[in-house]
Order: C-alpha cells, then sequence, then structure tokens
C-alpha cells in the first residue's frame, strides 16, 4: 500500500505545530534563566522522516550578543528539550533539535526605518 505525499506533508506540519506548543514554555524559561529578553519561536521546519527539527527564534532584547547566549543555553538543554517532546509526540522516534536564529523581523524593522528616513541618499521626500 503506498502512502499519499499529501499525508505525509500533513504529519509533517503536525508535527511541527505539536514541537512548537510543546517547546515554547521550556524554551521561555531557558531564556529567563539566561536573563535574556522576550524569546518567541517562530517557526519549526520538520524534516519528512520526522528526524531532524529546526527551531527558529526570534530574541527581543537590546543587546545583540543576548540571542547567542539564548541559542547557546539551548543547545545546552537539547536533550531535556527532547525529552520533554519525547512525552508529547507520538511518533517513533523523537526529533533531534536544531536551533537558529530568526531575524526576519530586526530585518524588517531594519528596512521601516531605512524607508522611513528622509535622509537617505536617492530618496525623495
Amino acid at each position: 500500500m503506498a502512502r499519499s505525499k499529501t499525508r505525509d506533508f500533513n504529519r509533517v506540519d503536525r508535527v511541527a505545530a505539536t514541537i512548537q506548543r510543546v517547546l515554547a514554555t521550556p524554551v521561555a524559561d531557558i531564556a529567563r534563566a539566561e536573563r535574556a529578553g522576550l524569546v518567541s519561536i517562530t517557526r519549526v521546519e520538520v524534516s519528512p522522516d520526522l528526524r531532524r527539527a529546526e527551531v527558529h527564534l526570534s530574541v527581543f532584547s537590546g543587546a545583540e550578543d543576548e540571542a547567542a547566549t539564548v541559542r547557546a543555553a539551548l543547545r545546552e538543554h537539547a536533550h531535556e528539550l527532547q525529552r520533554v517532546l519525547a512525552t508529547e509526540l507520538r511518533t517513533r522516534n523523537t526529533p533531534v533539535l536544531a536551533f537558529t536564529l530568526d531575524d526576519t523581523l530586526a530585518q524588517a524593522d531594519r528596512i521601516d526605518r531605512l524607508l522611513g528616513n528622509p535622509g537617505l541618499p536617492g530618496r525623495r521626500g
């Protein structure tokens, strides 16, 4: 019996949503312990075989180095977070977690500031 690619895609989406929901509180707790700003999981990308999950994070703080500190702390706690996931996921294997900083909001803010600045060279206004 052949599996439907649509069904697999939906399962990957469900697993990604579950990972995002389950890890939200522990990730925030780890960030708080590191005295970092607000940390949010922006998205989770799960491999089709459900063995890997890349967790994208936004760190809202005044200091640039806080994001790196939070990412390092999450890497140190990855096994604990995987253990938490194992209790919630109904999969044969728990995905190995990787953490990536998502700077989409910072880039959008930078573009917004550039567009709002009338002193830019080549900008009329």
